[in-house]
């Protein structure tokens, strides 16, 4: 009986003090104690209830039951990391590397921008409406960093 009155005032308190700073956030973070991150827009209308032993969030696509055992934090914040939002470049994003620097699969209209590893810009290009790239990289030989929208790439030419 008192663990469960205990629970239940730190679980009160703690949407509380989230709840102060859900003001100025756009997502809700949950990671598990393994290491993942899962991140819900607010713009989903998010409900998170807790039950004896779960955090449950739901929103209109999903429902999800978190172990609180499993659970590191749960939090509000501006933005998410390592997950895509609607729009940008999918993970099929592929690019060869010969004469030119050629990529697909990009976000129309993002740059693309080529780098030595010294910092000095190379090449940019802007993708085409079909999520296509070509930089020319006029002979250059060594290592160099590609910067995409959302992803960073090292390469070699040799």
């Amino acid at each position: 009986m008192m663990k469960s009155v205990f629970r239940t005032i730190v679980l009160a308190g703690l949407a509380w003090i989230v709840g102060l700073s859900a003001y100025a956030a756009d997502y809700v973070k949950v990671s598990e104690k393994g290491g993942k991150d899962t991140y819900f827009a607010l713009s989903d209308k998010p409900e998170v209830t807790f039950t004896a032993d779960h955090l449950v969030l739901k929103t209109a696509k999903e429902t999800i039951n978190y172990p609180l055992s499993a659970l590191l934090t749960f939090e509000f914040t501006n933005r998410p990391t390592g997950i895509n939002a609607l729009g940008t470049e999918e993970n099929h994003v592929v690019f060869s590397f010969e004469q030119t620097l050629k990529g697909q699969g990009l976000q129309p209209g993002s740059r693309v921008s080529v780098y030595a590893v010294s910092g000095q810009t190379i090449a940019s290009a802007v993708v085409d409406a079909n999520g296509a790239v070509e930089i020319a990289l006029d002979g250059q030989t060594g290592v160099f960093i590609v910067k995409t929208l959302t992803k960073s790439f090292k390469l070699i030419r040799k």
